[in-house]
């Protein structure tokens, strides 16, 4: 299994095109609230039908098919966020990425699981409870990290001082997609993001890049529960 996230600041419609576009295997069926199929009915080809739904969903829904869930959460004034859990092989995320980038995302990226977690999950634990975040995912304030696959649009490295040559230079591979999109690989399977500390170094070198590990000691000096919670905002 491997997971994506996107972010979009275009109509909610036009990312579910771009999904309902998908070639097998990533092509999603179904639509629903929740992550299963709910009714063989909510079929994404029964355009009204799909089209009625959106118009009723709008905190979000779930696009589904067999192998593929992909979570499209909605919030009224805020960039679309996408969540995305593929049962396919490496090159098929690659595709999915490829694929989207025709949406213009202000950012994406497709890894394992596991790495995700490494670049944005905190777990802290006071006295008896063990308290786990998100962290630094907030393209507003810095780009999120770098993962086995990065979707980079030149207008997010810009606004954050990032520079391409510096980026392209540590990757293993840099395709350059319409729209000013760069897609960077940065090893060649998603499961060799442990066996490297290549990408754990570009992101504290690099001014822009959140860094998790910048983070965990402030963390860790936090009283209580209140404090935590006051610090953990910060990097959201």
């Amino acid at each position: 299994m491997l997971e994506a996230g996107f972010e979009f600041e275009c109509a909610v419609e036009d990312v579910v095109a771009a999904f309902a576009g998908l070639p097998p295997p990533l092509r999603p069926t179904h639509f629903s609230h929740e992550e299963k199929i709910g009714s063989d009915a909510d079929r994404i080809d029964d355009s009204k039908r799909l089209a009625s739904f959106i118009v009723k969903s709008q905190s979000g829904f779930f696009l589904s098919g067999p192998g593929v869930v992909y979570s499209i959460r909605v919030a009224v004034g805020r960039s679309l966020v996408c969540d995305c859990f593929v049962d396919v092989q490496p090159e098929s995320a690659r595709q999915l990425l490829v694929h989207l980038s025709k949406v213009q995302p202000i950012f994406g990226f497709a890894c394992m699981p596991v790495e995700r977690e490494r670049r944005n999950r905190v777990t802290t634990q006071q006295g008896v409870n063990t308290i786990e975040s998100w962290v630094g995912r907030d393209t507003q304030k810095y780009i999120p990290g770098f993962y086995w696959l990065t979707l980079l649009p030149h207008a997010l490295m810009k606004r954050h001082g990032v520079s391409l040559d510096l980026v392209e230079g540590v990757a293993r591979e840099h395709t350059e997609l319409d729209g000013r999109q760069h897609l960077f690989r940065f090893y060649e399977r998603p499961e060799d993001w442990h066996a490297t500390s290549v990408v754990d170094e570009l992101c504290a070198s690099l001014p822009g890049i959140f860094d998790i590990e910048e983070i965990k000691p402030r963390l860790s000096t936090a009283k209580d529960f209140l404090e935590l919670n006051s610090l953990l905002r910060e990097w959201k």
